[in-house]
């Protein structure tokens, strides 16, 4: 019978020491490789690590200082050295930290994909980051989409990480724009050109928010994609000047953006028009999901989204382009993409659109030769989603992570709350994840109460976002 081998050094288990013990202050921290950063910008790394009293202290405030420097969007990388001091001023317990860093060259360039609501992009830019020496920045930015959207923007911005407010991350922009928006279902495009201020920061107290004030001055253009397009339509045509402000507000505890097993997440976007120019409305949209782990890897998921538009005493018209569209496999799976709403002439045209000086009669259901106008646009649709893993996904290992089924319940409407003539639907589909931002879905929908005006997807539908309900 062989005899037990006796443990090696391999094997025995190493000594574990308590950091905490070992005291430790930081007497010197140097800051290497700026060339065009003003020092006073990066002073604020060091604050930290001159409270340190112990060495476990001093690794922990190195690491906080090192991310403090990479947010900053000064350095390509930052390398942290901790060496004991030297020198007729140093103490006993005394250690110095250097922080390395590589700045970024003079100019970045960067060619790529970019995920919208239901469609995709090629996106290219080119910045100038740090360009007067304290985190100031300017970059060339434009997208091209073959299906909605494009524009390109110059933006110029500069955060404030290195003053007191380093806990709100406050960020100051400014950006001169041209976003062309094509509508191809309701056969016109919106070009919309002007200047955005905005004027982003965050709060801890009493919960954790994140805010967004902007003040936009455009000139909005809307113009034909077809000849054979409703009057409703053309008596918009032609450029307007809108002078509006807009407070967002976003408030996400999931613990993940794309597939949450847990969390809420509320964002909301308010839009006053009318400070100048004849564009004038009061706007306000809602997103929200509750996400709650069930069993065996399954959530619960409850989504919703409400949207308003409202006319003020300036308004002599509530524009196309500001009205909600309700369909599509972002919103109301089973309908094709603002197939579920008023139509004009057979034309889908968004919320109902109504006039101060005349009135547009709208088709909607039995209401086809005309229907009452109200004041008030709104639109709302809510989602009841159970999500669960790939079965077997012990073979499929990680990869298996990316992909979710799900089976789910839409329901919306439009210029009411109530649930006459509301638009359901059924379905079961596979999700999956795009680099923690979007996701894929591609659904079997099953409509279930419609409208006979109503344009429906029955069947497979495939939709790639990175908001759904």
């Amino acid at each position: 019978m062989a005899a037990a081998k006796p443990p090696t050094t391999r094997n025995r288990e190493q000594p574990k020491f308590d950091l905490t013990k070992i005291s430790a202050r930081v007497d010197r921290v140097n800051v290497s490789g700026l060339l065009r950063t003003h020092n006073d910008y990066v002073m604020k790394a060091a604050q930290g690590l001159f409270k340190a009293r112990n060495f476990e202290e001093v690794m922990l405030e190195s690491m906080h200082a090192k991310s403090y420097l990479h947010e900053l969007g000064i350095f390509k990388d930052v390398s942290v050295h901790i060496d004991v001091s030297r020198g007729d001023t140093a103490s006993p317990d005394g250690y110095e930290v250097t922080f390395k860093g590589k700045e970024l060259p003079r100019i970045l360039g960067s060619v790529g994909t970019e995920i919208g609501q239901n469609e995709g992009s090629l996106r290219t830019e080119l910045t100038v980051p740090n360009l007067l020496g304290r985190g100031e920045s300017i970059s060339l930015q434009g997208s091209y989409s073959t299906k909605r959207a494009n524009d390109v923007q110059l933006k110029f911005w500069k955060s404030y990480f290195h003053t007191r407010f380093m806990k709100n991350r406050p960020e100051l922009s400014f950006s001169i724009f041209r976003r062309l928006d094509r509508v191809d279902i309701s056969h016109f495009q919106n070009t919309n050109t002007g200047l955005l201020t905005e004027l982003a920061v965050n709060t801890d107290y009493p919960i954790p928010l994140s805010h967004s004030v902007q003040y936009e001055t455009s000139i909005r253009e809307l113009s034909l994609l077809g000849r054979t397009v409703p009057m409703a339509i053309r008596q918009q045509c032609g450029p307007k000047l809108a002078s509006l402000a807009r407070y967002s507000l976003i408030f996400d505890q999931r613990d993940n953006p794309v597939f949450p097993s847990n969390g809420i997440m509320l964002k909301a976007i308010n839009e006053y028009c009318g400070l100048g120019g004849n564009i004038a409305y009061i706007s306000s949209c809602v997103h929200g999901e509750v996400s709650v782990p069930l069993f065996s890897g399954i959530v619960a998921q409850v989504c919703g989204r409400v949207g308003v538009v409202k006319e003020t005493k300036k308004t002599d018209y509530l524009p196309l382009s500001n009205l909600y569209l309700c369909g599509g496999p972002l919103t109301l799976r089973g309908f094709k993409y603002g197939g579920a709403g008023p139509v004009v002439d057979g034309t889908p045209i968004g919320a109902e659109v109504v006039s101060v000086s005349h009135y547009i009669q709208w088709e909607c259901c039995n209401s086809r030769d005309g229907g009452v106008p109200l004041s008030w646009r709104t639109y709302w649709s809510t989602g009841f989603h159970l999500w669960a893993p790939l079965p077997y996904r012990q073979v499929f290992k990680s990869f298996a992570n990316n992909f979710r089924t799900h089976v789910f319940y839409n329901a919306g409407n439009f210029n009411t709350f109530s649930v006459d003539h509301m638009r359901t639907s059924v379905g079961v589909g596979l999700a999956f994840k795009l680099a923690e931002r979007a996701r894929i879905e591609l659904n079997y929908c099953i409509p279930l109460r419609t409208c006979p005006s109503d344009k429906l997807n029955n069947g497979f539908q495939f939709g790639i976002g990175y908001e759904f309900v």
